[in-house]
């Protein structure tokens, strides 16, 4: 479009050079002077239409040049018109036609909202459009807008009558035509009456009339482009036409921000109508728009020499002057203005000349100014509102405040009002009173105000208001949507930007806040921000693993703010940080200097702040070091100072009692934390080896199973899950889970599973798979021997038995030995070989050694923590090679087989006096009578004849009731009699609950509470200020604490009538949320208690 307005612009200039008309043999009628190609008028230059009465062949007959003069007779109107409609700016309604105007039907009180392009371009129409002034009864023929009226005698000389009567004639029908325009134009029917003046065009050709009322159509049906262009035509084309054609179009050129070109085009204007008045100020306008001052303080000149009544001009000058700095000129140039203008206008000229003692902090001249305002305007908002502004520049906001709200109370104009809310809602803002800036918002609701001006304020303290109540993700999309919609830079996107980092930090999307902080330079954020800063810059840090770097920010945000424990905090986490990370790089004791400096980090922050997650991360690290005591209490006071009950507190406690074997404690917080988050796994992998331990396998059962559901999409302990299942007594679970390890040490507690259950078969396939595929010493041994008992078991042979002593000699001449089979088991069984062959001397050896050696294993396996652990004097016949027990009765068989009965008898004496079963103590009684009665030189008794084989111990599902009993035969009496043994007892790693390395391994900045520094709280020595809006009361009445009876109850009604309005303001005024106002109604209960 700016194209099209320099393309017509430019074509004007061409046809300043051609004003001349051509007339062939003056026959052709003055509106066809010209023709152009509508469509293409642009375009294509002028083309002199041809009259239809002449030939191009034929000879032409002199031209008669004609050129537009002056129109003096044209310019002046009857004073009657000039009373109907005064020389006032008008502007026109929005959605209200010209016509209205033009015909008198206009409401002009409305008329202040739309503006038009020049105060008398109306009236001009009005006057053109009324018949009874712009036609005479003498020359009802004579053109509106013709050529001055001595061309016209000189014109009318050349012509015959004959030739005058057809213009004449054409003259009468082409007006009418026109007329019928006019009338449907007054009568609001801009649609027929732009029909109507297009169709003459297309009939007639170019005709300046026509041309001008078509472009009044385009303009009551604001097609801005349309009426544009049809002025542009009209003043290329009939550039003296009328001179409101100029003003028409330069105010559209201005309103699309072309001002040069409107400058252009009003300068025409200028140049057409002498001593143009409205347009040379207008002009001046323009110049001033474009800061082109010298060029505007001329054509306020000319103006003046015009009309030097006029106090327009003078106020002109003085922006002109004031823009340029020359004050004093510009105050001058006011005052002559006011002289020109009567008390009752002066209202704007007074408020200029305020404004500028106001900038140059003239104070008592601005209040002289202000007190002739309110003579002139007693009650009008504007005057009030810049009383306020002059309040503020002398630092007195309560005298302000009230100058604004009386502005709105007296509400006399629209702008005003908007602004002097505007203002309070500032104030409110720059006090850090949120809540009073929110109420004043609200009065939008009842006030005729700009919704608009004021909707940046309602989104940035409703997004401040959200985030004091910590709701931060509304509080951001609140801030967001303002700093969006407010292009501008100015202090309130500044502050918005701060708040919105301050929620972004909240909500732990720290580059986010960085990008909002970054905007600004250091120097220009407030105090809080830069801290805020800082701590955002520590944690991308942390966060891309420069800690180093990320050092420096906290300590640099320690510095500004070193009250805050954050800083402290952070610092804390890099140091737990390199103790995690130089787990395999360093040694233990750098790696402990590390915990070592979080530790004392995090006590000197908690010197500041006994702050609830502060104290929960020291008594971790407290833990870490041992030191249960301190941690435990750390941990309890967490709880304590917590507003909310944390999983994760009493998951640590639960450890700490298991620390120090309170068991059942342990798990009723470990049965806390789940109730808080059913989730935590942990929780229930550690209750279910407490309950495994205190024999409720039931219910330890249900919690790894929920254990495992819970794992199942993150990585799983298989082996600890497996050990557990085992236990618990769920086999089939144990060896899938052992299964899932795919680790040699999963495979074999697998082994071991297979040899509790005494599936041989399965335990010697996975030995062996073990052995060869991962080539596994351990395994070939266990799996040799395991080899040898199963042939040995099948079958007795002198044989079989020798081979397999010969194997494990072998075995210990390697001197290793199995995982499952240790050298005192192998030892064993060779002595349980020798037995079958009847070398009881050799077995006996074998006896003693293996003895020896499980002695030692059992003491090294103490050490090693096992689960299950063997020992010898456990009473328990079921999954272990031997016992104490047995090995005193197998050594005793032993020796009755070597003829040593007294040696024998000896044993046994030592192992009746161990048994405290009753029934084994009452069995072994009845050996030991029997052996002594074989020694007795008497015939044999038959209650010991009658025994024909001995049992002592339980031998039902154990090896040894596998081999075959072995015949005894003494000298009156012969029985048979098992050894008494089994597999090797199956011990898995112990599982206890110990520290949780994963508590450290997990401390972030992000596990850490975020409390950035809010921006609306501002610090001092004395503590926090929460607002600036602080009211000193000077004088307090303060009365006696002993009160008369009468006054207490007169007090009391009187508090009872009011609590619950009293409450209710209350409530509105501060905004309150439901559980503040709970509290405060709870607090006013307990005063009136």
């Amino acid at each position: 479009m700016l194209q099209k307005y320099q393309s017509i612009l430019s074509l004007t200039l061409l046809i300043q050079n051609n004003q001349y008309l051509y007339f062939h043999n003056f026959q052709i009628k003055f509106q066809q002077n010209v023709i152009y190609n509508l469509s293409n008028r642009l375009a294509r230059p002028l083309i002199l239409r041809e009259s239809r009465h002449t030939k191009i062949n034929q000879k032409e007959p002199p031209i008669l040049v004609l050129k537009l003069g002056s129109q003096p007779h044209v310019g002046k109107l009857p004073p009657k018109v000039l009373q109907q409609n005064p020389t006032t700016e008008v502007r026109r309604i929005k959605n209200k036609s010209i016509s209205q105007h033009i015909s008198g039907n206009g409401t002009h009180q409305q008329v202040n909202q739309y503006r038009q392009p020049n105060k008398r371009i109306i009236y001009d129409s009005t006057n053109y459009l009324n018949p009874q002034i712009n036609r005479s009864s003498s020359n009802r023929i004579k053109k509106i807008h013709s050529v001055s009226s001595h061309i016209n005698d000189s014109f009318n000389q050349h012509l015959d009558d004959n030739t005058r009567n057809n213009i004449v004639q054409n003259e009468i029908t082409t007006n009418s035509e026109l007329d019928e325009g006019k009338k449907l134009f007054i009568e609001n029917k801009v649609d027929e009456a732009q029909k109507k003046f297009l169709n003459y065009l297309n009939k007639y050709g170019l005709n300046p009339e026509a041309l001008y009322l078509s472009g009044l159509c385009y303009i009551s049906l604001d097609q801005e482009e349309k009426y544009i262009e049809q002025f542009s035509t009209l003043i290329m084309t009939f550039p003296r036409f009328k001179r409101t054609s100029y003003m028409y179009l330069a105010h559209s050129l201005k309103k699309n921000n072309l001002i040069n070109e409107a400058i252009h085009v009003i300068s025409q204007g200028i140049s057409h109508f002498n001593r143009y008045f409205e347009a040379l100020t207008f002009r001046a306008k323009l110049f001033i728009k474009i800061k082109n001052y010298e060029k505007a303080i001329k054509d306020f000149n000319l103006a003046i020499q015009i009309n030097p009544r006029k106090s327009v001009c003078y106020v002109g000058l003085s922006e002109c002057y004031k823009q340029t700095n020359q004050i004093q000129q510009a105050i001058q140039e006011l005052n002559k203005a006011l002289e020109f203008e009567e008390q009752s206008k002066q209202k704007s000229i007074l408020l200029k000349r305020f404004i500028i003692y106001l900038d140059n902090k003239e104070f008592d001249k601005a209040e002289q100014d202000m007190n002739l305002l309110f003579e002139i305007c007693q009650n009008d908002s504007e005057v009030y509102y810049f009383k306020g502004i002059l309040m503020q520049k002398q630092k007195s906001l309560q005298d302000a405040l009230l100058a604004f709200e009386q502005s709105i109370k007296i509400n006399s104009d629209k702008k005003p009002v908007t602004k002097a809310l505007y203002e309070i809602v500032k104030i409110k803002i720059d006090q850090n009173d949120y809540y009073s800036a929110q109420h004043e918002l609200d009065r939008v609701i009842y006030l005729d105000v700009d919704n608009k001006q004021l909707q940046k304020f309602e989104l940035f303290v409703g997004g401040v208001i959200y985030l004091m109540k910590r709701n931060f993700e509304d509080g951001v999309q609140l801030l967001t949507e303002m700093i969006t919609k407010n292009h501008q830079s100015d202090n309130l996107k500044f502050q918005a930007h701060q708040y919105r980092a301050y929620g972004y930090f909240c909500l732990s999307k720290f580059n986010l806040a960085n990008q909002d902080l970054e905007l600004y330079q250091e120097n220009l954020l407030e105090k809080a921000s830069l801290y805020n800063k800082f701590l955002c810059h520590g944690i991308i840090k942390y966060e891309d693993n420069e800690l180093e770097q990320s050092k420096k920010q906290f300590q640099l945000a320690h510095k500004i703010l070193p009250n805050k424990i954050e800083p402290l905090f952070y610092q804390s986490i890099i140091q737990i940080k390199k103790y995690c990370s130089s787990l395999e790089k360093s040694s233990e004791e750098n790696r402990i200097k590390y915990l070592k400096n979080a530790l004392n980090l995090l006590e000197v922050a908690s010197k500041i702040c006994e702050q609830s997650n502060l104290l929960f991360y020291k008594g971790i690290l407290h833990f870490a070091f041992g030191n249960i005591e301190k941690s435990a209490l750390d941990i309890e006071q967490a709880i304590e100072k917590s507003e909310d009950n944390h999983a994760q507190h009493y998951y640590v406690r639960g450890l700490l009692h298991c620390q120090r074997q309170l068991f059942k404690q342990a798990i009723n917080d470990f049965s806390i934390c789940l109730s808080l988050d059913q989730n935590h796994s942990q929780s229930y992998l550690n209750r279910c080896k407490l309950l495994i331990m205190m024999g409720d396998v039931s219910t330890a059962y249900l919690d790894l199973q929920k254990y495992v559901e819970l794992r199942e999409q993150y990585s799983i302990n298989y082996y600890t899950v497996g050990i557990l299942y085992f236990l618990i007594g769920a086999y089939d679970e144990a060896i899938q889970a052992f299964n899932n390890c795919k680790t040699l040490e999963g495979n074999y507690e697998k082994v071991k599973v297979f040899i509790y259950g005494k599936e041989l078969n399965s335990a010697l396939k996975e030995l062996t798979m073990i052995a060869e595929e991962m080539h596994n010493q351990e395994a070939l041994i266990d799996q040799q021997v395991l080899t040898i008992l199963k042939e040995t078991s099948l079958q007795i042979s002198t044989n079989i038995l020798e081979e397999g002593i010969n194997k494990i000699i072998q075995i210990q001449k390697m001197q290793q030995e199995g995982l499952i089979f240790r050298s005192s088991d192998i030892y064993f069984y060779k002595g349980l070989f020798y037995t079958y062959l009847g070398q009881y001397s050799k077995a006996k050896q074998c006896l003693r050694f293996s003895y020896d050696l499980k002695e030692k294993e059992i003491k090294k396996s103490k050490n090693a923590q096992l689960i299950n652990q063997n020992n010898l004097e456990d009473f328990d016949f079921i999954n272990k090679t031997y016992n104490i027990y047995e090995h005193l009765y197998n050594s005793a068989i032993l020796d009755v087989m070597l003829g040593n009965i007294d040696e024998a008898l000896e044993t046994l004496t030592l192992l009746h006096e161990h048994l405290t079963q009753i029934e084994f103590r009452v069995q072994l009684q009845i050996l030991m009578e029997l052996l002594r009665d074989d020694l007795l030189d008497k015939p044999p008794e038959d209650k010991f004849s009658q025994i024909q084989e001995f049992q002592l111990f339980p031998q039902h599902n154990r090896l040894c009731s596998i081999y075959p009993a072995i015949q005894i035969s003494l000298k009156k009496y012969s029985l048979l009699i098992r050894m008494s043994f089994c597999l090797p007892i199956v011990e898995f790693p112990s599982q206890p609950i110990l520290f949780d390395e994963q508590l450290l391994q997990k401390i972030s900045p992000k596990v850490v509470e975020n409390k950035p520094e809010a921006p609306w709280i501002k610090r001092s020595n004395e503590g926090v200020i929460f607002t600036d809006n602080i009211q000193c009361i000077d004088e307090l009445d303060l009365q006696s604490t002993v009160r008369k009876e009468e006054t207490e109850e007169t007090q009391q009604e009187i508090s009872d009538l009011d609590d619950e309005n009293e409450i209710n303001k209350l409530k509105e005024k501060l905004k309150l949320d439901d559980l503040i106002a709970k509290k405060l109604n709870s607090i006013l209960q307990q005063n009136k208690k």
